[in-house]
């Protein structure tokens, strides 16, 4: 998990033009960035296979609150901005191609996330190709974010669903590789600042 604190220019800009006597305290809106992701392993003999992977997207937003020390009370929203997959472990003779989707579940619910076309593993080694996210599967993550700002513990569930595989793998000839899927979050926190220098 990747986790970034992204201080509002405004809010340097007010410590730039520090006039002495003249402090107030400023509430104001920071942006906590995150990404979490689900990692699958593959080990396969034919081109069509389905694989899980559980998100405790929950605690994974949990974990981004406190190693930036804020809380749940401090958030006044969350939601999800992109998606990108790519191969971490391959060292096979020859490269594959594969086509399919990533569908995401909650509650039930299940809307496909992401396509992948004609990708190869060996190419995707080692990278983070961004992936254009369907728009249903960002009106149900986000329904999950806006669960947790309600007090729930949401639980995702992402599943490879491969369609095709070139060349076709079999018992003698199969396809081993690791990869992983990542989605960016974006949470906005709000804080009050003490003694900050009003320029007006």
């Amino acid at each position: 998990m990747k986790r970034t604190l992204i201080v509002p220019a405004m809010v340097v800009a007010l410590a730039a033009m520090a006039i002495p006597g003249c402090l107030e305290d400023k509430v104001v809106e920071l942006v906590l960035t995150g990404e979490t992701y689900a990692d699958f392993s593959q080990d396969e003999t034919t081109e069509n296979f389905v694989e899980p992977a559980v998100v405790d997207m929950g605690q994974e937003i949990r974990d981004i609150l406190n190693e930036n020390g804020y809380g749940t009370d401090d958030i006044l929203e969350a939601h999800v901005t992109s998606a990108s997959y790519g191969v971490t472990s391959f060292s096979q003779a020859h490269d594959w191609e594969i086509g399919g989707r990533i569908d995401v579940t909650y509650n039930g619910t299940t809307e496909t996330a992401i396509f992948y076309t004609a990708q190869s593993v060996q190419g995707a080694l080692g990278k983070k190709i961004p992936a254009p996210l369907e728009v249903a599967a960002v009106d149900l993550i986000n329904t999950a974010l806006d669960d947790f700002l309600a007090g729930a513990n949401p639980v995702l569930t992402f599943t490879v669903v491969n369609g095709s595989v070139t060349p076709v793998p079999s018992p003698t000839d199969r396809m081993i590789f690791d990869w992983r899927a990542w989605l960016a979050v974006q949470i906005i926190i709000e804080e009050t600042l003490e003694d900050i220098p009003d320029p007006f």
